[in-house]
């Protein structure tokens, strides 16, 4: 067999092998493919079944929580708001929390959810919720405490059927005031008897503090809760010694008048003695009462029929300047910001600084009244006419809620419905002259004695009060009322030149219920 020959032998087919290897790889690949992918969908099922797991059992720890808090809260403001006790409740209180012995709210926070389990038979959600309630210092004023908690909520929630859970934590702030206490803790309160139902349609509570927790509709006092002697506050102003009564020659004293019996002159005393100086006293009606600041210097304009009077003081300073119709004085301290009025006020109102140096009404929407860090107080023994915005320095408003900087509201009003010396009763009471324009804004704890507050608009109007309101009565008319709670409603240190109204009769009240820190527990 030649070379030739041997190139004309058929040769083995090789081509449906290497198809068949290509196949393997290609099915090899696919099926590697198919299985990774099928590993994986199994991998992410399992994981998003997980997180939903998860997230289904943090909702329902955060269900436990909600529902805890909302029961504690809707208690606490009906049986712990503003609440009548007698002299040996309270002295009781004193003796337990002064001991050092458990807060006063923990048999009932703990009797509402220690250890309690829900379940919602919907989603199939489970919750168990436990609390703990510890004191968080006790400070005691005399006539009435404050008691600071705080109350520690644990919420383990899961899902029925399946294992795993989550565990969610609350802290909040809780201060509680028992005893004769100061009416600016309450947001807002009403005497039995003294609200009708459109008034209550009229009127709103919001807080200005953020976290806290409270109730949307004003309290109810009891009749004589609202104290209508002013003596105990305005004996501070006058410096006196706790006297029983101001008699004619005791005022005199005060005001370093002439001794003797005759009644006190109409006018406007700047109070000065041996004790140091004091606020500012006038005797009969006021026409007109303006407040204003001019720089770092709160003003302060009385108009008595055709006489002025106008005192300047300064906090930074320590400064004082009197002007009456006699001349200018100037001291080099600071009184005190008490004005004494034993009568009415026929226009009390925001005042702006004009070039002789007396102040003009105005209505002017930016005008401020208060100075910043100013604790003033304005005590009548009859009416108060308030027609202007009373707006204090550092008042801010975020998304409709106004905030201070300072800590406390810085205007204190109230109208006692008595008067000073004789204690006969007058007309009391504070009006507030609403607009149709724009509201008209009171920065201020007010205490309405007498007849109470009136809204007075013939048409629809708004009134807002940023701080507290506290009333024997409430006519609204047709206005709206928004009072936004939670200025002065403060857990921080009493401050000695505060000035403070105390209840008549002993109460037991929830000044603050406030959510501190919400956080996961591992």
């Amino acid at each position: 067999m030649n070379f030739f020959s041997i190139l004309k032998i058929p040769q083995k087919n090789h081509d449906s092998g290497s198809a068949l290897v290509v196949c393997l790889l290609v099915m090899t690949i696919f099926a590697s493919l198919g299985l990774g992918w099928l590993v994986s969908s199994q991998l992410f099922l399992q994981v998003e079944g997980s997180r939903k797991l998860s997230r289904l059992t943090l909702y329902a720890a955060e269900n436990g929580l909600k529902t805890s808090l909302e029961s504690i809260s809707e208690y606490l403001q009906k049986s712990c708001s503003g609440r009548e006790i007698d002299d040996e409740t309270f002295q009781h209180l004193r003796d337990r929390l002064l001991a050092g012995q458990t807060p006063l709210a923990y048999s009932v926070i703990s009797e509402i959810i220690d250890s309690q389990e829900s379940v919602d038979d919907f989603s199939h959600l489970t919750w168990t919720v436990s609390a703990g309630l510890e004191n968080a210092g006790v400070e005691d004023f005399e006539q009435y405490l404050r008691s600071t908690c705080r109350l520690i909520i644990d919420s383990t929630g899961l899902v029925q059927g399946f294992t795993g859970q989550r565990s969610e934590e609350v802290v909040a702030l809780l201060t509680f005031y028992a005893g004769h206490l100061p009416l600016d803790q309450l947001p807002a309160a009403i005497e039995e008897s003294g609200i009708s139902e459109e008034s209550k349609e009229q009127i709103k509570l919001v807080s200005s503090a953020e976290g806290s927790m409270g109730g949307d509709l004003p309290l109810t006092l009891s009749k004589d809760t609202i104290p209508d002697d002013a003596l105990p506050l305005i004996s501070r102003g006058l410096r006196l010694l706790k006297p029983d009564g101001l008699p004619n020659w005791l005022l005199r004293q005060a005001l370093d008048l002439p001794p003797g019996h005759e009644p006190v002159p109409d006018g406007v005393y700047l109070i000065r003695n041996d004790l140091g100086p004091g606020g500012i006293f006038v005797q009969g009606d006021l026409d007109e009462l303006l407040l204003g600041i001019q720089a770092e210097w709160q003003i302060v304009q009385f108009q008595q029929e055709e006489k002025t009077w106008q005192v300047k003081f300064s906090p930074a300073t320590q400064k004082t300047t009197f002007i009456s119709p006699d001349g200018p004085e100037n001291f080099d301290w600071l009184l005190i910001p008490l004005l004494m009025i034993n009568g009415r006020v026929n226009n009390l109102a925001c005042g702006q600084p004009s070039p002789d140096g007396l102040m003009r009404p105005s209505a002017e929407e930016d005008t401020l009244s208060v100075l910043a860090g100013c604790q003033l107080a304005i005590v009548s023994s009859s009416e108060i006419n308030i027609t202007t915005n009373l707006k204090a320095q550092g008042l801010e408003w975020k998304e409709g809620i106004p905030y201070l900087r300072q800590k406390n509201s810085p205007l204190m009003i109230w109208s006692t419905g008595k008067d000073f010396q004789t204690e006969k009763l007058v007309d009391g009471g504070i009006n507030v002259f609403s607009r149709e324009n724009s509201p008209l804004t009171i920065a201020g704890n007010l205490i309405a004695g007498g007849e109470g507050l009136k809204v007075n608009n013939p048409g629809k109007g708004e009134v807002q009060i940023a701080g507290s309101l506290v009333a024997t009565k409430l006519e609204a008319g047709e206005n709206e009322l928004t009072v936004f709670t939670g200025l002065s409603n403060q857990s921080g240190p009493e401050s000695p030149d505060a000035f403070h109204v105390l209840s008549n009769k002993t109460l037991f009240h929830l000044s603050q219920f406030k959510i501190v820190e919400w956080r996961s527990k591992k």
